[in-house]
């Protein structure tokens, strides 16, 4: 077993708490030491008092035997700290809740969150600090730092750049590319492609200024 801290105290934070403990139930994973955060929630208070806050993520010093997990949703956000914390020596581990669809020729990237009830289809490839809490379908790549939201459809041979977010209920046609830092608004139609830096919304999706 080995210790285990959580990055991050926002609700996503509470989420990956919970997926871990899953974890846990199926097979003594991780000893949850606690959160480090800058800012967020009381997560003594919401916890029972089972978890804290350990230090901020500005100060904190890794050790080795120390494995982190990213629970920051903001693609920007999540780079930034973790390019940090590993400047310092930390090692993200992957969290993958027990109930996951993953395919035998899928490719997984480093410091990745799979939620309840993801899937991964055949060939697809998902980069590093990669949060997916829907399906992704076959021979789709998604790049670093990328965050998929709940009930997102993510459909065949979809290109996501590096550092986009894409929201809840949102649809991805079959062979559309996203750019990188792109953010695709909740419940939007995306099918075409969207260029980087770009937010989109609406069904069909079009582009913001």
């Amino acid at each position: 077993m080995k210790d285990l801290i959580i990055v991050g105290a926002s609700n996503a934070g509470r989420d990956v708490l919970q997926v871990v403990k899953e974890i846990n139930k199926v097979k003594t994973t991780w000893d949850i030491k606690g959160f480090i955060a800058d800012s967020g929630l009381d997560i003594h208070k919401l916890t029972n008092g089972e978890f804290d806050i350990l230090g901020t993520i500005h100060e904190w010093t890794p050790k080795p035997a120390e494995d982190y997990v990213c629970a920051i949703a903001d693609p920007n956000s999540k780079r930034i700290v973790t390019q940090r914390l590993m400047e310092k020596g930390a090692k993200f581990a992957n969290i993958i809740h027990p109930n996951v669809e993953i395919n035998d020729y899928c490719s997984l990237g480093e410091g990745i969150i799979l939620y309840r009830d993801a899937v991964i289809g055949p060939n697809a490839v998902i980069g590093n600090h990669v949060h997916v809490n829907t399906k992704i379908a076959h021979d789709c790549q998604i790049g670093d730092y990328t965050t998929v939201s709940i009930l997102a459809a993510i459909l065949g041979n979809v290109k996501i750049g590096t550092g986009v977010f894409v929201s809840a209920g949102s649809t991805v046609i079959p062979h559309v590319t996203i750019g990188d830092n792109a953010y695709i608004g909740a419940g939007s139609v995306v099918i075409k492609n969207v260029e980087n830096n770009t937010k989109v919304f609406g069904n069909p999706a079009r582009a913001t200024r």
